[in-house]
């Protein structure tokens, strides 16, 4: 027990009923000698009156013992200590719950689950203040009006749309009271049931609302994470990567995804094997190259049943991360082949087993080795953790990924046509882009749906269907709505019209132009962007699907 938690305070009051009970009756001893019958019952009792201040003998005053008198202060005092110590134990909560219900600029976790409390440690972890309630009928009572943000994360194993209802009605709730959470979080186990909300959601076109599954962050956030690191690594990354991926759960395929995906965004022109490996891997390789086409086109993916079967080189980095902890352990225990690469090259997930992420090491305080440096720990409350940010959100909502990977789209199509990075103002990565220019690219998210209805279509869950192409008169429809939609949000911001080009005054030429008017080439940018929706969309698990089949010359007529 440390200091902090030792209870002083209990042994301090204690002490001074016991010091106020034993110079009491000593005092009464020596003060009462002289009355009649005086029996040992009596100076107890007498004792006991002195708390309440109602002893007889110390209550004539007169010549007292020094031992009565400190006694008949000291007693009183004790007593008044007692009831305040009550009172203040009685109305703490109270108060405590008042101030809650008043808070400004916390973040709110519903739920008593492990990604409740992974969230929590995340939030926690980047400096902001976070209030829990188990349930959404005690969201007035932790501030939901003056809330920022709301991460419901109850137990969705019986009803998956738990948490989804607990969003719903707190999205009413501050609609209704006109102050609230500016973005509201839906944890959904489930991850195909995640990307068909968001798909559904997308269709509304109202940012603020998202689902999302703790596994698939976790394991984008190692994705970035281990990304950078390759790429990083001294003398430069190799012409081919090999990674190797055991394990076949939602963590293990979310990880390839987000290595697919991060690969492309960050390694131009080198090649990424991923090897699978799990007694399922054929049937699992084959729905991610369905499903998402970062991994169909970006990385060359290997389906290997047999741990250590794919080839007889190293990998660079294996990742061992089975839906059960303890089957990872003890692939990454006992599977000696993977001990072969460098350090840091064996990365093990332990969730449920998190507390022997502190076991492993070299030291002589270590209960574990960790193979000379060359095993790794990570769980997913670290990995959570690692995304910093100024706003109280332990993630990137899906407004803000499919809006970066437009921009990565326009960029690799600019310098296709030979544009130089640097030469536009847009002509840089994400991280460097002016606010004003990412605020473009999350309104294109925001206004896709209305330009997906003109043609009465709208956006799904891939499911390896043909994809929906764009051509002729479609074609140009649409990209006449991208440029109105380029010029709505430009006018936003406040740009004008003018003869020539001035980012620092806002001032663009093709404002106001009519699309028929526009240069060749500025009208076949805005076809580019149409004509590669699909492909951006396929980043996400998502696509273009048509309520109906109808000709384009009848879709523009809706």
């Amino acid at each position: 027990m440390n200091r902090a938690s030792f209870p002083w305070s209990r042994i301090g009051f204690v002490a001074l009923v016991v010091v106020s009970l034993g110079l009491g009756c000593w005092g009464l001893i020596l003060d009462t000698t002289h009355v009649p019958g005086r029996t040992w019952y009596d100076v107890v009792y007498h004792d006991l009156q002195l708390f309440v201040m109602g002893a007889d003998p110390a209550s004539d005053g007169g010549p007292l013992s020094w031992q009565l008198q400190v006694a008949r202060f000291l007693a009183p005092g004790t007593a008044v200590y007692a009831l305040f110590e009550a009172a203040r134990a009685l109305f703490t909560g109270e108060i405590r719950r008042f101030r809650e219900r008043r808070a400004r600029g916390h973040a709110i976790v519903v739920g008593q689950t492990d990604a409740a409390d992974t969230v929590t440690a995340a939030l926690e972890s980047a400096g902001h203040r976070v209030l829990r309630t188990p349930d959404a009928a005690g969201l007035p009572a932790v501030g939901l009006t003056g809330a920022t943000v709301l991460y419901a994360c109850g137990d969705d194993t019986t009803d998956a749309t738990a948490n989804v209802l607990t969003v719903a009605e707190a999205e009413a709730a501050v609609r209704q009271a006109g102050s609230g959470p500016e973005r509201l979080y839906a944890h959904v186990s489930d991850p195909d049931l995640g990307v068909a909300l968001q798909a559904r959601h997308l269709s509304c076109a109202e940012p603020g609302v998202d689902f999302f599954t703790l596994d698939v962050i976790a394991a984008q956030a190692l994705a970035v994470r281990e990304v950078r690191r390759l790429l990083d690594a001294p003398g430069g990354p190799a012409p081919v990567t090999h990674l190797v991926v055991v394990g076949s759960g939602e963590f293990a395929k979310a990880l390839v995804v987000g290595l697919a995906r991060e690969w492309e965004l960050a390694a131009d022109g080198l090649r990424l094997v991923v090897d699978l490996t799990a007694d399922d891997a054929d049937h699992v390789a084959g729905e991610l190259r369905a499903r998402w086409s970062p991994v169909a086109q970006r990385i060359e993916l290997r389906a290997v049943p047999v741990l250590g079967a794919g080839t007889a080189a190293v990998p660079d980095t294996v990742y061992v991360c089975h839906a059960s902890d303890g089957a990872s352990l003890r692939v990454a225990l006992t599977a000696t082949k993977l001990w072969h690469g460098g350090p840091g090259s064996l990365v093990l997930l332990l969730d449920g087993l998190a507390g022997l992420t502190g076991a492993f090491g070299t030291d002589a305080s270590r209960v574990l080795d960790n193979l000379d440096g060359r095993l790794r720990t990570v769980t997913t409350r670290d990995l959570l953790a690692d995304v910093e940010r100024v706003e109280a959100r332990a993630h990137a909502d899906m407004y803000e990924r499919i809006a970066r990977s437009v921009h990565h789209v326009y960029l690799r199509n600019q310098l296709e046509r030979g544009v130089g990075w640097g030469e536009v103002p847009a002509m840089v990565r994400w991280e460097d882009l002016p606010d004003d220019l990412r605020a473009s690219n999350r309104g294109w998210v925001v206004g896709l749906p209305a330009r997906l209805s003109r043609m009465g279509a709208t956006i799904a869950p891939r499911d390896g269907a043909a994809e929906v192409v764009f051509e002729g008169a479609e074609l140009d429809r649409l990209a006449e709505a991208e440029h109105e939609l380029w010029e709505s949000v430009r006018v936003a911001q406040g740009w004008r019209t003018g003869p020539v080009r001035d980012d620092a005054a806002r001032v663009h030429p093709m404002i106001g132009m009519p699309w028929s008017e526009l240069p060749e080439a500025n009208r076949e940018k805005d076809r580019d962007v149409v004509r590669l929706l699909p492909e951006i969309l396929a980043e996400f698990g998502l696509e273009v699907v048509r309520y109906e089949t109808r000709t384009p010359e009848l879709a523009l007529e809706v």
